[in-house]
């Protein structure tokens, strides 16, 4: 499994490191009384908006080459420290992302999943 590029920062959300968690839950109202709410299973992916702030075009490339050749277009998962707790996590890109100019550096934003 691919691990994240030495040298490249990770993905921080706006407001920092931050994780949101949906519960993988269904809810069925019922005809009489309270709704039934079951989990949809054992785990689920965590999603996490985050972006890659004032980063150079050297490391842009570097980001770019990593999604295209080692993850296959965003395809395959990846190892990389949670920003959030420290701990080595497997992620996921969940469609594309985006390049804003910022000056001289690029932003990059995403969204990624946290693999169970």
């Amino acid at each position: 499994m691919p691990a994240w590029p030495v040298g490249l920062p990770f993905f921080q959300s706006s407001r920092g490191a931050r994780r949101d968690v949906e519960p993988d839950v269904i809810r069925t109202q019922m005809s009489k009384g309270p709704a039934k709410v079951r989990r949809r299973s054992s785990s689920a992916p965590m999603p996490r908006q985050g972006r890659l702030s004032q980063i150079t075009l050297a490391q842009l490339d570097a980001f770019e080459t990593f999604f295209r050749e080692e993850l296959g277009e965003g395809v395959m998962s990846f190892t990389a420290t949670d920003p959030l707790d420290g701990l080595e996590r497997t992620f996921r890109f969940v469609g594309g992302y985006s390049v804003e100019p910022r000056g001289v550096r690029r932003e990059v934003t995403a969204t990624l999943e946290i693999l169970p």
